[in-house]
C-alpha cells in the first residue's frame, strides 16, 4: 500500500501550520503518512522554525521557497516534491487551517477510491466559527462572458478604489463562502472548494502540474473542473468525508490593513478570472466533452 501525501501551505501562520500538521498525525494509519509543508517566503521567519522544528521529524518535510508566488505555484512545488520523494497513491493539498478531525480520514479515502475510483475528491469543508458548510460550490462553470463581466467590474472599481471602498467593505464584510449546493448529499462532476482537495494518482500522474495554468489566487476549482470534463476525469463530493476549516486566520496575516487586503482580493480576483477565461477560450479550440455548463 503506498503513501498519502499531505501537501500544506503556510505563510506566516505558524500556529495554525502547527494544529494542522498535529490533526494529521493524530489519523490513524501513520504509516502510509508524509507530510510536505511549504513555506510560501514567510517574512515573519516562521517557515525557518518550522523546518528545525520538524528536521528530525521522518514524516514531515518542510520547503522554504524564496518568493511568495501564490497558492498554485506554491502547492505545485510542494506536490512535485511529494511525487519525486515518495510516488503517492494520493497527494491531500489542504490550506494550513484546515483540521483533520476524522480519525479514519485516508482509511475512508481509499475506501471510496475502491467503490467509485476518482480523479478528485472534495470533502464536506465545515467552518466551525461561522457554522457554514463551504463545499460543493457548484454543478457548473462560469463562462467567458460571466468572466468578462467579472473582470471588468474588478477592474473598474480598483481604478476608483477611493471612490467605492466603503461598497467594497460592506460587501466583503458580509461575504461569506458557503456551499452554492447541498452539502449533506453526494454529487459527481461538481467544483469543489480547495481549501481541501484529494487527488488520486490518475490525476497527478497525468498532468506537469496539479495546478495549471497557475493562478495566484482564485479560480483554482473552475480549473480543475474544467481539465477533469476535457479529460474524462471523475470529481466527486462526497459529505462523510470532512475537514474543519478555521477560515480567516491565514489571509489575515497577509495585510492586516482592510483597504489593501480589500485590494489585494479585487486584484487577483481579476488576474485570476483572466487567466481562468483564456483557458476556457482555448479549451474550445481543442474540443471537450459536452458542455461545460
Amino acid at each position: 500500500m503506498g503513501y498519502i501525501c499531505f501537501v500544506i501551505l503556510h505563510y506566516n501562520g505558524i500556529e495554525d501550520t502547527q494544529k494542522c500538521i498535529q490533526s494529521i498525525k493524530q489519523l490513524k494509519g501513520q504509516q502510509e503518512i508524509r507530510v510536505v509543508v511549504v513555506d510560501n517566503a514567510s517574512p515573519n521567519g516562521s517557515g525557518r522554525h518550522l523546518a528545525e522544528k520538524y528536521a528530525e521529524d521522518e514524516m514531515v518535510d518542510v520547503l522554504c521557497r524564496e518568493e511568495n508566488d501564490g497558492f498554485s505555484r506554491g502547492n505545485n512545488a510542494g506536490c512535485e516534491y511529494a511525487v519525486a520523494k515518495w510516488n503517492p497513491d494520493f497527494l491531500v493539498v489542504a490550506n494550513n487551517d484546515v483540521i483533520f478531525a476524522q480519525k479514519e480520514f485516508i482509511i475512508q479515502i481509499r475506501e471510496l477510491y475502491e467503490k467509485e475510483p476518482f480523479a478528485v475528491l472534495g470533502p464536506d469543508i465545515y467552518d466551525p466559527l461561522k457554522k457554514i458548510h463551504q463545499s460543493p460550490i457548484s454543478d457548473t462553470l462560469p463562462d467567458a462572458a460571466q468572466v468578462g463581466r467579472t473582470i471588468f467590474l474588478n477592474r473598474m472599481v480598483l481604478r476608483l478604489f477611493p471612490l467605492f471602498y466603503p461598497i467594497m467593505k460592506r460587501y466583503f464584510q458580509n461575504l461569506e463562502v458557503k456551499a452554492g449546493l447541498d452539502y449533506d448529499v453526494d454529487w459527481n462532476d461538481v467544483c469543489v472548494m480547495g481549501a481541501c482537495l484529494v487527488f488520486a494518482k490518475e490525476y497527478f500522474r497525468e498532468k506537469e502540474k496539479v495546478f495549471a495554468p497557475e493562478t495566484r489566487f482564485y479560480y483554482e476549482e473552475n480549473i480543475i473542473l474544467l481539465w477533469c470534463r476535457q479529460h474524462q476525469k471523475t470529481v466527486l463530493y462526497r459529505s462523510a468525508l470532512q475537514v474543519l476549516h478555521m477560515e480567516g486566520r491565514a489571509t489575515e496575516t497577509v495585510d492586516k490593513d482592510n483597504r489593501n487586503k480589500i485590494r489585494f482580493r479585487m486584484c487577483n480576483i481579476a488576474d485570476a478570472a483572466a487567466i481562468y477565461r483564456d483557458y476556457l477560450e482555448k479549451s474550445k479550440d481543442v474540443g471537450t466533452r459536452g458542455s461545460l455548463h
